[in-house]
């Protein structure tokens, strides 16, 4: 059994958010002191297991005045069927061989014993209705004396803050080359009550509890001069602006808000700000602070971060030079663009998010789209540059999750809960019904619903129309999606035996745009290309026009030098019929006719299925398949073993 890779903080994975709970508003707003009858029961949960804790715990100095950086994230884990043993699996691998501070099996210990029970622990949480999982990574771990007590001082502080004893165990992990904590926290009080740690807390006192320790412990971080000079001119939101935001009031910042020692830095980083529009000045040491001045910020960055990822996704290719040329594009609604695959990168660190697609339009503009995230770029992995691409915009739809939550929660009198789903559609499986309550869960902190506890939701009708709202105001109004056209440059098209992009424009007789270098290098490829096209005895006409007839030709050639690539080595090669199952390995990806199919390799033969991009993470993996519905239902790994009994 593989274990899951180690989560350094400062590498890609899988995001670790804690589930964020707010009280309800209205009837409630005013009782802050005390539960009424009137209460609903998820505040009036709130109420009793938060009183008397800290909502709300900032550092006293930012990380910008000489804080230590210590980044923590938090997860909150449902206990539902199948947790525990994905929290046995989690166990087992913070426990590792090699983990250990001199290359020993990580230990676990607690607020007291240096050899904590981990198993135990996760015994008490089966009855819990959830867990947590932090992670504690200092940016200076290494020059912690004692990481164990660091971890203690920091959970005393913790079960301080939320006034009650805590359930705990911790290990240390130092083969990563930057010790760091995987803490498992019990979701109960010292009570019985559920233990709830509220948004403000995950969000800023965790962190600044740790940071505050660990300056404590080491003593304030000695900035390099070179970081303060760019975040000082950084277009973008930073760490200096986070500290002038912590010190605004009604809109309104006084300088004399800032410590001392960080003024000098505040000054200039406000001029900058105030040459951009951002902030404006209202005395010697007043400013105004727009209500949206965080968004702005984060969006001109994002910008930029864009602009940058599109000039590198072009690095070493024929049009480095032409970086100047470089322009967003944004296709509304119902438009498509179409023009030449010129690279993608990903904006910002990690690998898996937002992507910049950079392309030479047949218009003349060598421009950049924005994918929000890995998944909706895979369809080019392994296209060659000069690819045709097409890009199409389209009102972004409503959720096919949030009208099933709407024909849920309206067979149920407006409530939904994971009981109602299963009674209603015992088909559905429980992790299936577990994604719909973890997106009523993110609704809910948006308003689109609201939460009454113990994972019961009202539900509007008009709740799939708001859940949509929130998707556009966080997404965008539009959804890009991307189509290979032709997998071939314009160049390679003009000899290709297949039904290239180049024969499509001949069909429909295309007016190509003037004034582009693509443009004009298309004008010179359709000619040869119809030169080609006639020595074969394809098409008719001057000039030469391609008919439904032609086209089929065409597809047959490109079908059968395909058959004949795959086969070579013997293999019969067949495309997948409907209801047929088939078993293999994943291989690679081929465009056959302008659609990308995957190529499963077996035992006796080779098929070709309709690809999808959730195959990527798969290749080289063993896999059955069924098409049905002009789409395959694949099975990897032990899905595949428990599919035919071979259950490890």
């Amino acid at each position: 059994m593989t274990e899951p890779r180690d989560p350094d903080l400062f590498d890609w994975r899988p995001p670790l958010t804690a589930r964020r709970e707010t009280p309800p508003v209205g009837r409630t707003a005013g009782l802050v002191g005390r539960a009424t009858p009137g209460m609903p029961p998820r505040a009036r949960a709130r109420h009793f297991s938060t009183k008397g804790s800290a909502r709300s715990v900032r550092p006293v100095r930012s990380a910008a005045g000489g804080q230590r950086r210590v980044m923590v994230k938090a997860r909150v884990v449902r206990m539902t069927p199948g947790a525990k043993k994905a929290l046995m699996t989690h166990v087992r691998y913070v426990a590792r061989e090699g983990a250990g501070a001199d290359g020993e099996q990580g230990r676990y210990f607690d607020g007291r014993n240096d050899d904590a029970d981990a198993r135990a622990f996760a015994g008490r949480c089966e009855t819990d209705r959830h867990h947590f999982r932090l992670i504690v990574n200092p940016e200076d771990g290494r020059d912690l004396p004692d990481v164990k007590a660091y971890a203690r001082c920091f959970m005393a502080q913790v079960e301080s803050d939320m006034g009650t004893p805590l359930d705990w165990v911790a290990g240390a992990h130092f083969d990563t080359g930057r010790p760091h904590l995987h803490i498992l926290l019990r979701g109960k009080r010292d009570d019985g009550r559920d233990l709830v740690l509220p948004r403000e807390y995950v969000s800023h006192g965790l962190r600044g509890r740790a940071q505050e320790l660990a300056t404590e412990i080491l003593g304030p971080r000695q900035e390099k001069s070179s970081d303060i000079e760019r975040e000082i001119t950084a277009n973008r939101f930073t760490r200096l602006d986070r500290m002038l935001l912590a010190g605004v009031r009604d809109g309104q910042l006084a300088l004399e808000s800032i410590p001392a020692e960080q003024q000098s830095d505040a000054l200039r980083r406000l001029v900058h700000l105030e040459t951009r529009g951002w902030v404006t000045r209202e005395g010697p040491e007043g400013w105004s602070v727009p209500v949206d001045f965080r968004e702005r910020l984060q969006a001109h960055g994002e910008r930029e971060a864009r602009e940058r990822a599109a000039a590198k996704a072009m690095w070493g290719s024929q049009w480095s030079g032409q970086v100047g040329r470089l322009e967003p594009l944004e296709p509304a609604a119902g438009e498509t663009v179409t023009g030449a695959y010129l690279g993608v990168q990903s904006i910002g660190p990690y690998g898996s998010g937002p992507q910049a697609l950079v392309l030479e339009t047949f218009d003349g503009r060598l421009g950049h789209v924005r994918l929000p995230s890995l998944d909706g770029a895979l369809v080019l992995d392994r296209i060659p540059l000069g690819a045709i691409v097409q890009i199409h915009a389209q009102a972004r739809p409503a959720r096919a999750s949030d009208q099933t939550i709407a024909e849920v929660a309206a067979e149920s009198g407006g409530v939904y809960s994971a009981a109602a789903h299963g009674a209603l559609r015992p088909e559905d499986s429980p992790t299936f019904i577990d994604r719909h309550l973890r997106r009523l869960e993110a609704m809910s902190r948006e308003g689109a619903c609201r939460s009454w506890g113990e994972g019961r939701f009202a539900i509007g009708a008009d709740y799939p129309e708001a859940a949509a709202a929130v998707d556009r105001a966080k997404l965008g109004a539009t959804e890009l999606r991307v189509r290979v056209r032709d997998p071939r440059p314009l160049a390679a098209q003009v000899r290709a035996q297949a039904f290239t992009w180049l024969d499509q424009c001949l069909r429909v007789q295309v007016d190509i745009a003037t004034g582009g270098p693509l443009a004009e290098e298309m004008r010179i490829r359709l000619q040869e290309r119809a030169g080609v096209l006639r020595a074969w005895g394809v098409g008719s006409g001057e000039p030469l026009r391609l008919g439904k007839a032609d086209e089929t030709v065409l597809r047959g050639m490109e079908v059968k030098s395909v058959f004949e690539r795959l086969g070579a080595h013997g293999k019969p090669v067949d495309l997948a019929r409907t209801g047929q199952s088939f078993s293999g390995v994943y291989m690679e990806k081929v465009h056959v006719a302008g659609m990308p199919y995957a190529v499963v390799e077996g035992r006796y033969g080779i098929t070709l299925a309709p690809w999808r991009a959730a195959l990527e993470a798969c290749r080289g993996q063993a896999m059955t398949g069924v098409l049905q519905g002009g789409s395959v239902d694949f099975r990897f790994g032990q899905q595949l073993g428990r599919g035919q009994g071979l259950e490890l």
